[in-house]
């Protein structure tokens, strides 16, 4: 397996040279292994506690052969919103003479990195807990190809600075507690010009007061205002150039509330991509839509220093093939979902 020459030790972004049983780091004198397709690399030391943590819940949550009947469930219906946001950001991407490069950052199971893939993207894609990101092995496809699966903390991109045309944040920048530092790690692998795409989930008045009677069981979310997330996004060097919701069938059962979605959806479109004043208070005060931003790179921000890095012990993949036979429809779903990618490349 080769690595791309810009896929870097993420401690220092020093070379990596390759050895056996995987990539040497001349700087740290660590050997990053690779098993099963995986390239196994590193979280800050600092939090080691709340990474082995979290690396515990997500292994449960999506990384065993009994969460496979959920997450084929979750995958069903969110795979057209995925093709949905790809959409939506794809025509802002620039490219020159060769095929554009992407990177997902927290991607799971590596889906949404498939679409990506589908959509025309040379595509590599980070996540820290390896069953997870095991099942999506069977998501092959040609612009994926071998050394593009990263077991390691997404918030420090094994990835040279400059090196990629768009980075994607499906659902993820919300399991972080400070996102303002995983978009300046966006920005830094970027081009300039590059393309950040971002899809959450956001607060609302409705959803506040909903979790004061009913607290959200997984810990580690933060889900936040959609002003937050623009704020912190233009303070990394990026100019938003687009920001548009997007609604979630079934969000809105009430008549009144219906009524009022179907308002806000009908002011949302290419001439006014952020919708109008009651589309923009809906959004905040009702909710029941993700959050979709472009934002483009205007800035180059001076690089921050690297923390210390603990390897991620290879030990921690344990999912058996018996177990990722669960996942066997996963790729029907995205060939199915994939056929509405509809948005071209600018030349």
């Amino acid at each position: 397996m080769r690595l791309a020459p810009f896929v870097v030790w993420p401690e220092t972004l020093g070379p990596l040279e390759q050895a056996e049983g995987g990539y040497w780091s001349p700087q740290a004198g660590r050997l990053y292994a690779v098993r099963r397709g995986l390239v196994f690399m590193g979280y800050p030391t600092r939090d080691a506690a709340m990474i082995q943590a979290t690396m515990k819940e997500e292994r449960a949550w999506q990384g065993t052969g009994e969460a496979a009947a959920r997450n084929l469930a979750f995958l069903r219906e969110s795979a057209p919103r995925a093709v949905d946001f790809i959409n939506v950001v794809h025509p802002y991407v620039t490219h020159g003479d060769q095929p554009p490069r992407a990177l997902e950052l927290g991607c799971g199971n590596g889906w949404v990195s498939w679409l990506l893939a589908a959509a025309g993207f040379e595509t590599w894609m980070c996540d820290f807990e390896a069953n997870s990101l095991a099942t999506g092995l069977n998501l092959d496809h040609p612009n994926l190809g071998e050394g593009r699966r990263f077991v390691t903390d997404a918030r420090y991109a094994p990835i040279a600075s400059g090196s990629m045309d768009l980075v994607m944040l499906k659902e993820f920048a919300h399991h972080v507690k400070d996102c303002q530092p995983l978009f300046r790690e966006a920005n830094r692998v970027l081009r300039e010009g590059g393309v950040l795409g971002l899809m959450e989930p956001v607060r609302s008045v409705k959803q506040t007061l909903y979790e004061l009677r009913h607290p959200d069981p997984r810990e580690g979310h933060a889900i936040t205002w959609p002003n937050a997330y623009l704020r912190a996004i233009r303070r990394t060097g990026f100019t938003v150039i687009r920001e548009t919701p997007v609604y979630v069938p079934g969000s809105s059962r009430r008549r009144v509330t219906a009524r009022m979605r179907r308002r806000a959806e009908a002011a949302i479109d290419d001439a006014r991509p952020g919708g109008d004043w009651f589309s923009q208070l809906h959004l905040r005060l009702v909710g029941g839509a993700q959050l979709i931003v472009v934002g483009r790179k205007t800035s180059e921000l001076p690089e921050g220093e690297r923390p210390a890095m603990a390897a991620i012990d290879p030990a921690t993949l344990v999912i058996g093939e018996d177990e990722m036979a669960g996942y066997t429809e996963f790729p029907t779903v995205l060939r199915e979902a994939a056929s509405r990618l509809t948005a071209p490349m600018q030349a």
